[in-house]
């Protein structure tokens, strides 16, 4: 079996809090871990040129038919004008339901109705679907009408720097809760700022660290938490820190309104953090289980004070470590795998 799995240059060794970035190096390790085992798979990566553009000019001019299968793990669109013997799979980490809840920011809406609707076009191409919840493939049935028997759900994972040894809950004055992820509208960064400020309780401290995407919404949450001097914008989370910045929080608060897998609440979970999201966010059953739910910041704030008196139950903590270290890249792949075989009918 002969894998061409195809991603922008880079991707294949990035390491970052973005799904996609971490999907894909993994993913790589994971199948090349797998060759020892099923002595069937020959993989090699395929550079694409430029998020920027639809189409990989160098793509066209590669010998897809001596490939057995084209692996698009990046959802990027490519362009396969003669796909021969070669079985083309997508992997969809931006599903078409978040569209309506993406930022209004000129350059995010040109990229979105641009790329992302192209990259679609390319989903609708494909031979088979890997989807990486429920809530994806739904998505992807729903609103691109594709046939649920070419989807397949593999999970993301977690990898093995999160299943060390947690250190003791904290005890000390303050209570450090953090949020990781891009600073864009449809991740309700406000939402947090909205609790903490509401508790003005100089014991609690909202640490946010993620790069800012969009700079007219970075300017709001600043203004935003401009009389809060609890409130610290850390700046972009590098991926060989990310560990050691989760065991900082005592609490993790991830308000978004859309995610199509959303793995920073199940990282969070791994390390024994209570993870706060908003109640009426579409997230996944699977990684939204164990969440507190808040319905309104207010009600974030009460949750957080409660947390803050009552501490997170030890019998609960152990059962969510648990469960999220149950998802792992090495089971990602193993699935991912099984897609291939289906798709060869082998």
């Amino acid at each position: 079996m002969k894998v061409g799995l195809i991603g922008s240059p880079g991707q294949f060794d990035h390491n970052n809090y973005f799904s996609r970035e971490r999907y894909m190096p993994e993913l790589f390790k994971g199948l090349k871990r797998l060759n020892p085992q099923t002595d069937k798979i020959e993989i090699k990566q395929i550079p694409f040129v430029g998020r920027a553009f639809s189409i990989s000019i160098k793509l066209l001019f590669k010998d897809v038919g001596s490939y057995d299968i084209i692996h698009n793990i990046s959802q990027d669109p490519i362009c396969l004008l003669k796909k021969k013997s070669a079985k083309l799979i997508t992997t969809v980490h931006l599903s078409p339901g978040q569209l309506a809840f993406q930022s209004k920011n000129f350059k995010h809406v040109l990229w979105l109705n641009s790329v992302i609707r192209l990259s679609y076009q390319t989903i609708k191409n494909s031979d088979y679907v890997i989807a990486n919840s429920t809530q994806t493939k739904d998505d992807l049935v729903n609103f691109l009408k594709i046939d649920k028997d070419r989807i397949f759900i593999t999970y993301l994972g977690i990898d093995k720097r999160y299943v060390k040894r947690i250190k003791n809950t904290h005890k000390k004055q303050h209570m450090n809760i953090g949020y990781i992820g891009a600073l864009v509208p449809n991740k309700q960064v406000d939402f947090g700022i909205k609790a903490i400020n509401y508790l003005n309780n100089k014991d609690v401290v909202l640490n946010i660290w993620g790069a800012r995407w969009d700079e007219g919404y970075h300017r709001y949450l600043i203004k935003l938490s401009s009389k809060n001097r609890n409130i610290k914008f850390e700046g972009y989370a590098p991926g060989e820190k990310l560990v050691d910045i989760y065991d900082s929080f005592d609490a993790f608060i991830f308000p978004s309104i859309y995610e199509s897998f959303g793995l920073p609440i199940l990282e969070a979970h791994s390390r024994g953090l209570p993870v706060i999201i908003y109640k009426y966010g579409k997230i996944p059953k699977e990684v939204r289980r164990y969440c507190f739910e808040a319905e309104s910041p207010e009600h974030m704030a009460q949750i957080i004070e409660y947390l803050k008196e009552n501490g997170y139950n030890e019998k609960l903590r152990k059962k969510v470590t648990e469960y999220a270290r149950s998802f792992t890249w090495e089971k990602c792949a193993l699935n991912t795998f099984k897609v291939y075989k289906k798709a060869l009918s082998l």
